[in-house]
């Protein structure tokens, strides 16, 4: 094969790669929550978040421009991370009343959207995401098709896989994002994105309550795994030789750390690890999402929410074919006004 046809047969199959979005919708509406001011219907109902995760949707639709959609859901209840360890994200604080109406109220902009939602009860979100990923591993491999992972936060960084498996999230507000191929994983953490849960395993996340090892922070997990690769290895090489840690800077204070903290730092990457293993079904559907998507649904809906620019927005990133449901809709509810009792009769 010449250079040529090798680059005619690399566009032809760029072109017949499909795109599958991955949708963290808690992540997404805690952050439409948190960065718009609260408002609401004329009816009363808070539609603060419904707002920015709808929003926000409208974005990753238009940017993004996926064949395939799917939601994946938090639960509420204890997951098995608060089973191992109960004080598991203990410290934030109790959802808002107003918030757990707009996360049971999202659904309806999935369903409107015509977008699936995959949920399980003892699982994250999280979880969901990294076992659909597992799913599509086949899939990934012969290049037959790509994921992004849309979310409010940076937790799924992990699940990165060069330019197979990206994350696509909000950096500020809604509107600034970034997304995030394998280089741009390792140029904002100097390591690979496998490597993220050692990190938090030894730093830990306070926004989860997970503790990692105390006294070690940022720059000196980012030393250890730079140097020595994950959690187990680091301990390998700090049993068999510990001087190569004080070769490479890491001082005897953080080795005693290390030293005593090596339950805590494994118990946290644990914790940290998102799950491949849900017990769910998942699988491509037969027709592209935009096929099976009904405008009228989200007008509607729209409507109901009081969203008046964003029911504009949606018929436009639709174009044309959406004006023209919407418009034989006004005409068949023209013609039913012109209908009299009588022809019902």
């Amino acid at each position: 094969m010449t250079e040529q046809e090798r680059k005619k047969d690399k566009k032809s199959s760029n072109k017949n790669k499909k795109r599958l979005v991955l949708l963290d919708a808690h992540a997404i509406l805690h952050r439409g929550y948190h960065a718009l001011p609260e408002f609401s219907s004329s009816k009363g109902e808070p539609t603060g978040a419904l707002y920015g995760l709808s929003a926000m949707l409208m974005k990753i639709i238009t940017e993004l421009k996926p064949d395939y959609i799917a939601a994946c859901y938090d639960m509420p209840g204890p997951t098995f991370r608060h089973e191992v360890y109960g004080e598991y994200k203990a410290k934030r604080p109790k959802t808002k009343d107003d918030l757990i109406h707009q996360m049971n109220r999202s659904r309806d902009i999935f369903r409107a959207f015509d977008i699936p939602i995959y949920e399980k009860s003892g699982f994250e979100a999280d979880d969901i995401l990294g076992t659909v990923v597992e799913k599509m591993k086949k899939q990934l491999a012969s290049g037959e098709i790509e994921i992004i992972i849309a979310s409010g936060d940076m937790d799924t960084l992990q699940l990165v896989e060069g330019k197979k498996v990206q994350v696509y999230t909000l950096k500020r507000g809604i509107n600034d994002t970034i997304l995030y191929d394998e280089k741009a994983v390792r140029d904002r953490f100097g390591f690979a994105p496998e490597l993220l849960v050692d990190f938090k395993g030894l730093r830990g996340d306070p926004s989860d309550n997970i503790m990692g090892i105390a006294g070690i922070g940022e720059k000196t997990a980012t030393l250890l795994i730079q140097n020595f690769g994950n959690i187990e290895d680091i301990y390998k090489t700090l049993k068999k030789d510990e001087e190569k840690l004080e070769k490479k800077g890491v001082k005897a204070r953080i080795i005693n750390l290390l030293k005593e903290g090596e339950e805590e730092a494994l118990f946290s990457k644990t914790l940290a690890t998102i799950r491949y293993d849900v017990p769910i079904s998942f699988s491509i559907p037969q027709e592209k999402w935009r096929d099976s998507f009904d405008i009228k649904k989200v007008a509607s809906l729209f409507v109901e929410l009081e969203f008046r620019t964003l029911t504009e927005r949606a018929k436009k990133i639709m174009g044309v074919q959406a004006e023209e449901v919407l418009q034989q809709d006004k005409e068949e509810e023209a013609k039913d006004e012109l209908i009299s009792p009588e022809e019902v009769e």
